[in-house]
């Protein structure tokens, strides 16, 4: 996650224009209901902007575009705050993030540029040695991820990476549990088949 991104987290700590309100009647109801929806917009931004910048960027994004996408879904969920419970919050934002990262890809010829992915989410004890292997089995992720279909893909970066349940998915993606199983069980055949040529293919390279 960039340091502009992750700014916004930690910005996330309450406006004082908004708070400092204090008008009677309708108006003063009025403040108290923005000052309510920020407060949750800053808890949600603390709690899930890792999660939704994971998503997007296992969805294929780049670093850069994950950042403006990530903008996106929490611009989303702003305006629909209201009608998202907070016990649906992390399906919400998830579906969102997956439909935000489909609809870049769609509108651009867009390919993920397999950058790795920053270190904050690096072990900060890891050797050199063992950055390299970590940072080249993450592009090895990104290339596999790449040549999954994309329903597929998402229901597996949702169970695999994100460890979500098959009912957490289904509600998430608004689809059956029998169909999360079947999508899940082609992608695992799929993206083994895809790491294995990837590996035989880089074999051939060296």
């Amino acid at each position: 996650m960039s340091v502009r991104l992750q700014s916004l987290a930690n910005r996330a700590d309450g406006s004082a224009g908004l708070l400092e309100l204090t008008s009677v009647g309708p108006q003063l109801s009025q403040a108290r209901t923005m000052a309510r929806s920020e407060t949750r917009i800053e808890k949600v931004l603390k709690q899930r902007l890792s999660l939704v910048w994971r998503v997007l960027r296992r969805a294929g994004l780049n670093e850069a575009d994950a950042d403006d996408a990530a903008q996106d879904v929490f611009w989303i969920f702003a305006q629909k705050m209201s009608q998202v419970p907070e016990v649906a919050e992390r399906s919400f934002l998830v579906a969102t993030a997956l439909r935000v990262a489909s609809e870049k890809r769609r509108t651009r010829s867009y390919r993920s540029a397999n950058d790795d992915l920053e270190a904050v989410e690096l072990a900060t004890d890891l050797s050199p040695e063992n950055d390299i292997e970590l940072n080249r089995r993450r592009q090895l992720l990104d290339e596999a991820l790449e040549q999954l279909d994309a329903r597929e893909r998402d229901v597996f970066i949702l169970a695999a990476i994100e460890e979500m349940t098959k009912s957490e998915i289904a509600a998430t993606l608004s689809i059956p549990e029998g169909t999360v199983a079947s999508r899940l069980q082609r992608a695992k055949l799929a993206f083994a088949s895809a790491v294995r040529k990837l590996q035989l293919l880089r074999g051939r390279r060296l």
